[in-house]
């Protein structure tokens, strides 16, 4: 079966979320075949998609299957259990952080994200400094916009993110700062377009959420020097960044005209 036909299939499967489609996630993963496994997996994931259907009976079967003796199997449980996002899957996943499979480890993250208990925070923390990009890419991601959550300890995580050497990780650790009104964010901004050649779009997401003037005058500069080759939604979160960052001219009335 062809990978189209295959996720067409997982997603009549989601949509239906059933009683039948449990059974047969269910049956899948105590298959002795890994790679059914990792279907039953992900069909137990998303079961009823925004209506999480059979979500506890679901959670119940995919956190003894972490244990299971394929790694591919493990990361697909971890994928799982992240759309199913229960915190009682927490401690469970937690024993995985420092695997030494880079896969396992990307499932983690994903297992985490959206989760704020100390010892989730505290698990992404250490993943954002990650060896692998993709985990070290997602783990900022999580800190930086998918929780609120705001200690020394984040800031800190997240100020090092905005020196990683991938733009796309620097980019959502700017977000994270800004959306946490950390003023440092200003400098790094200005850092970001003069020492690096591209200008990413999470970095333009972080400009208009400061909304700071002094980055006003480097928005119009890249704006007005810059080709952007039709990109929309670039010039567009350009504009909304410029304008975020505009000096507001105030009204001065003179006492007593």
């Amino acid at each position: 079966m062809m990978q189209d036909d295959v996720n067409e299939s997982l997603a009549l499967v989601h949509y239906r979320g059933g009683e039948e489609e449990f059974h047969i996630g269910a049956s899948y993963l105590s298959s002795s075949d890994p790679i059914d496994r990792a279907l039953g997996a992900d069909v137990l994931a998303q079961l009823g998609w925004q209506d999480r259907t059979y979500l506890a009976e679901s959670v119940d079967l995919l956190i003894p299957a972490l244990q299971d003796e394929d790694e591919f199997v493990v990361y697909h449980v971890c994928c799982a259990l992240g759309h199913r996002s229960d915190p009682k899957a927490i401690p469970h996943v937690l024993k995985l952080a420092q695997s030494k499979n880079e896969n396992i480890r990307y499932g983690v993250v994903f297992a985490l994200l959206g989760q704020d208990s100390q010892d989730a925070v505290e698990a992404m923390i250490a993943l954002s400094k990650d060896s692998d990009l993709d985990v070290r890419n997602w783990a900022m991601f999580g800190l930086g916009s998918q929780i609120e959550a705001d200690t020394p300890e984040i800031r800190d995580a997240l100020l090092l993110g905005a020196l990683d050497s991938d733009s796309e990780i620097r980019g959502e650790a700017l977000v994270g700062l800004a959306q946490r009104k950390d003023k440092r964010a200003i400098d790094l901004l200005l850092n970001e377009w003069e020492t690096h050649a591209d200008v990413s779009i999470l970095s333009l997401e972080a400009a208009e959420v400061v909304a700071s003037h002094r980055l006003y005058s480097k928005l119009v500069y890249l704006q007005k020097t810059f080709e952007f080759a039709g990109d929309t939604q670039f010039t567009s979160q350009l504009q909304s960044a410029i304008d975020s960052c505009k000096p507001k001219i105030e009204q001065v009335k003179s006492v007593g005209r």
